[in-house]
């Protein structure tokens, strides 16, 4: 038996964010599966409200994160458990707030010389300069603090733009402009360092926003890249060089767009959705681990970093 089953372990999940319903599928998904694989010391905790004292009341050995957006993924959490020296998983408060904020992600992947679409932040001039914005079509107008593309716009039309920039506001004060790039969307999977398999992500729509996320059917997810050999471990390399630049630990999803010639990386979460269906664990499903063992290298990986500190 792990030695990790005798390990109380509380399950951090739910919140107050806009990706609170996500998140609570993510901590009750992660619980079944530690449960049925024999985990007894588990205990979900919902951080909204008063929930989080229970973790000073009742400290744990490690925390497993199951929170998506403000509050879970932007380092306020990992900061937290960090003034309590409880393990968590994940990556840490400076990693976690840099990814959580596009625009700083922005501004360190052009410094780092990381591929990624030109972008802008929205301006409360713009709508009087629409005429000069014409030439940047199409973008992509999203908040730039969030996720699950909640907020997200494809802006063809110049005459849609401010209405995407006020949609986007509803969920953050800074708004991100980027470069609309066609080609295959594909996420790496990070673990601890190592890359799994790539996924191609195929929306029916073509349009990969939150209905495409989470309504069964609406997207493909394929292994089959069309993708020589090479170029898929030039792939690979991209998306750790943006997993290591961002700082991350633990695991990591690097979401990238490929034309076919050229790669940019759009984005990277700290803490993917973690349900049976999502995303890294159909990866690491390709390489022949359990969603339970999944989690049990992310366990280890957060208390072997712990005694390491």
């Amino acid at each position: 038996m792990s030695t990790l089953k005798v390990k109380k372990i509380f399950i951090l999940y739910g919140g107050d964010s806009e990706e609170r319903e996500v998140s609570l599928n993510s901590g009750a998904a992660c619980y079944k599966a530690l449960e049925d694989d024999g985990y007894k010391k588990l205990t979900l905790i919902d951080t909204k409200g008063d929930g989080i004292l229970k973790v000073v009341k009742d400290k744990p050995d490690v925390c497993l994160l199951a929170l998506h957006g403000g509050g879970g993924e932007d380092g306020t959490i990992q900061g937290f458990l960090d003034s309590l020296n409880i393990p968590y998983t994940g990556s840490g408060l400076v990693a976690s707030a840099l990814a959580f904020d596009k625009q700083i992600t922005k501004i360190h992947f052009d410094a780092c010389g990381i591929s990624t679409p030109d972008w802008r932040m929205a301006s409360d001039e713009d709508e009087q300069h629409l005429d000069e914005l014409k030439d940047l079509l199409p973008v992509v107008v999203k908040p730039a603090r969030g996720g699950s593309t909640i907020g997200l716009t494809i802006v063809k039309d110049i005459k849609d733009y401010m209405k995407a920039v006020k949609l986007a506001k509803k969920y953050s004060e800074n708004v991100l402009v980027e470069e609309f790039i066609e080609g295959k969307e594909l996420t790496f999977a990070v673990v601890c360092g190592s890359v799994l398999p790539a996924i191609w992500i195929k929306p029916v729509s073509g349009f990969y926003d939150y209905k495409s996320k989470y309504t069964k059917g609406a997207t493909e997810y394929l292994f089959k890249l069309g993708i020589a050999d090479k170029k898929l471990g030039e792939l690979n390399d991209l998306a750790l060089d943006a997993y290591d630049a961002v700082g991350c630990e633990g695991v990591a999803r690097v979401d990238v767009i490929y034309t076919g010639k050229k790669a940019y990386v759009l984005e990277v979460n700290t803490i993917p959705g973690m349900t049976a269906t999502s995303l890294v664990p159909k990866a690491a499903a390709e390489v022949g681990l359990s969603f339970a063992q999944l989690l049990e290298i992310m366990l280890k990986d957060a208390l072997g970093r712990a005694k390491l500190r």
